[in-house]
């Protein structure tokens, strides 16, 4: 080759690298992996001879299954009407848990070992079971001076800046947790809670105790047997046992729960701008929005007490005037939004208005559970674990404050 065809291909050679690298397609980076969710172990076949029967699939008796499962005992798991049925108290879309429990130091450490039970369960479900918010609860003008540990006593002056969603006096007084509270997903935090504790629930109803005395052993409908038994079915306790537990003593009371739909791209009524409110002073409560469920306003106090099997789960039109008279007080802004979703449920209240967790007379092996006062479910990751300790050791001296006695007239 002479100069000059050289210099000619020198001369090209920037063009020709231009235009390779104009040609060359960029470099794209490889689609992330899916996310994959805890695969769970799938739940042993029910075996008819089992350690345990526990009746009542609900948030208690489920989380008594997991933690009984996890002391190594063999357990099945009985509901009539199936787990997180439409009877059921704990079939709703989102649950509060408060970390103040009226002042309550009993309930409050349940609580906080609640809500680590909750959140450790959260981490292994593909969607939150618990969703960390603030929790607010306002006082009356009648009520003590609650000592709890990491709650803030502020003013209504001191609220208004912080929460500007709700309406604040200047003499106002409310408690506030910037940690421990949180939403609960219901019926979707009770199915894992029955996922992860691999049983699988039967739709079978289950009579009073029925012991063989000869073996003493408790004979189950379909011929099993169990060494103990667990009622942890709530308010159906009276259907049970009606001779020691009257409706006057428990029962199911009704609430009616209306969702609130704040307007289009507006996040001022969720976490973490708003709070959980329990509003102790006008005696309602609130939920934030979360999932686009609404937000989720009920008056504190029952308004009837129903049969768990046969009320109408609808709610009514005047429950609603009180609902929107109270969001005109509290929470301007939300009064005239539109209800996405509405619903009467239940829970079940003892007499005394704490849990019931005692022995059944005359049957040391036989547990009642239930009773209290609507925070059964946000609690029972706790309940569950003291309830799987009696069973281990039948001679654990029973809490005092929910001993059956109590309601019985008998405690001192």
């Amino acid at each position: 080759m002479d100069r000059r065809r050289l210099l000619a291909a020198l001369a090209a050679t920037p063009a020709a690298l231009a235009l390779g690298a104009a040609k060359k397609e960029p470099r794209r980076k490889d689609p992330p992996e899916p996310r994959r969710s805890r695969r769970r172990k799938g739940a042993k076949p029910p075996e008819k001879q089992v350690d345990v029967a526990v009746v009542g699939a609900g948030a208690i008796g489920a989380w008594t299954a997991w933690h009984l499962v996890r002391r190594g005992f063999s357990v099945r798991l009985f509901d009539a009407y199936g787990a997180g049925n439409g009877r059921a108290a704990s079939n709703m879309p989102s649950m509060m848990l408060d970390p103040v429990q009226g002042g309550d130091l009993l309930y409050a450490g349940l609580a906080d070992e609640s809500a680590k039970a909750w959140g450790r369960l959260s981490e292994t479900a593909s969607l939150p079971i618990l969703t960390p918010c603030e929790a607010v609860t306002t006082l009356s003008a009648s009520d003590p001076i609650f000592e709890v540990r990491g709650v803030d006593r502020l003013t209504g002056d001191e609220l208004r800046p912080r929460y500007t969603q709700i309406a604040w006096r200047p003499d106002a007084a409310a408690l506030v947790a910037e940690k421990g509270g949180a939403m609960l997903a219901g019926r979707r935090g009770l199915l894992e809670t029955i996922l992860d504790a691999q049983v699988t629930p039967e739709e079978v109803v289950m009579p009073a105790p029925l012991r063989d005395k000869r073996r003493d052993i408790y004979m189950l409908p379909d011929g099993g047997t169990a060494r103990s038994l667990v009622y942890a079915c709530g308010a159906w306790l009276t259907e049970l046992f009606p001779q020691i537990l009257t409706p006057q003593r428990l029962s199911a009371v009704r609430h009616q729960i209306f969702h609130f739909g704040p307007g289009q791209g507006d996040t001022q009524f969720r976490p973490p701008a708003m709070p959980a409110l329990v509003d102790r002073a006008y005696g309602f409560n609130l939920l934030p929005d979360i999932e686009g469920v609404g937000v989720k306003v009920w008056k504190g106090a029952p308004d009837a007490t129903i049969d768990p099997d046969s009320f109408d789960r609808r709610a009514d039109d005047r429950a609603l005037a009180d609902v929107r008279q109270w969001l005109t007080a509290r929470l301007p802004r939300l009064a005239g939004a539109p209800v996405v979703a509405s619903a009467a449920t239940h829970d079940c209240r003892t007499a005394s208005g704490d849990l019931l967790l005692d022995r059944l007379p005359d049957h040391p092996r036989v547990w009642l559970v239930g009773g209290g006062t609507g925070r059964a479910f946000a609690l029972a990751p706790a309940i569950g674990a003291r309830v799987a300790a009696h069973v281990e050791d039948s001679a654990r001296a029973v809490e005092p404050r929910w001993a059956l006695g109590r309601l019985l007239g008998s405690w001192t």
